[in-house]
């Protein structure tokens, strides 16, 4: 009778324990999942601030308040792009910060019409170092994703 006991509640530990194993693994999975949309977004964020560097910072200044080197040089004043979340409700307009950057929505600060603006640039720039199968309308959108990532990170409360 006794052994009957231990072996009833060896079992029930058993399965107990699987069970915890069980859930716990859920609540690790389910973390990770989030975690792993998290680094997406971080690394994305990342790379936009190195294109940033490489092609906003001389107008827009290291952080990104429109005080860049350049910045005295130019007839108008760079956006301090810190501020875009805030001059529209508290709302990063994400497709109208694109559009402004590809080029789609004229932005007069960016130049004459003739002008090439950045969504251009992108599809001609790094295409022996891409590496990829990527057109460059795919590497133009990726970067301009990558930098309005960056951008959205900036805003101030």
């Amino acid at each position: 009778m006794n052994q009957l006991r231990k072996q009833g509640m060896s079992t029930i530990r058993f399965v107990g324990t699987v069970l915890l194993i069980g859930m716990l693994f859920c609540i690790v999975a389910s973390t990770l999942t989030a975690s792993r949309a998290e680094d997406n977004d971080t690394y994305s964020s990342a790379k936009g601030r190195v294109t940033y560097r490489v092609y906003c910072i001389n107008c827009h200044g290291s952080e990104a308040r429109g005080d860049g080197s350049l910045a005295e040089l130019l007839t108008t004043v760079p956006t301090d792009l810190t501020l875009i979340a805030k001059n529209n409700n508290g709302t990063f307009p994400t497709e109208k910060v694109r559009e402004a950057i590809d080029g789609s929505k004229r932005v007069r600060s960016h130049g004459l019409e003739e002008m090439p603006v950045w969504g251009d640039v992108f599809q001609v720039s790094n295409l022996q170092a891409s590496g990829s199968d990527e057109t460059g309308e795919e590497r133009a959108n990726r970067k301009i994703q990558e930098l309005v990532a960056y951008l959205e990170t900036l805003q101030e409360p």
